[in-house]
């Protein structure tokens, strides 16, 4: 696991905290890929909203939510459900 090569799992529960809780795993995954600033800011926004719409969509009593976080190929990426959110990472 590099800070340009990792993937990480997490699954938040269906209610909007879940959101919250992936924000500020997307906000620890930017700043280990060197994705600083307003563009790191503006990703982690992108996916607390992304997570926002998935849980809300879930039934309360759907499995949890599972939110996978990968960098590689010059790319963040946060997939929740079918939906990727994607950042290219700095040279």
């Amino acid at each position: 696991m590099t800070p340009r090569d990792f993937t990480f799992k997490l699954t938040v529960p269906n209610d909007p905290e879940g959101a919250t809780v992936a924000a500020v795993m997307a906000t620890h995954a930017a700043d280990y890929a060197g994705l600083n600033g307003s563009a790191g800011a503006a990703f982690v926004e992108r996916v607390r909203a992304g997570v926002l719409e998935a849980v809300t969509a879930a039934p309360p009593s759907a499995k949890p939510t599972p939110v996978v976080f990968t960098g590689g190929n010059g790319q963040l990426t946060v997939t929740v459900g079918g939906t990727s959110i994607s950042q290219p990472l700095p040279a």
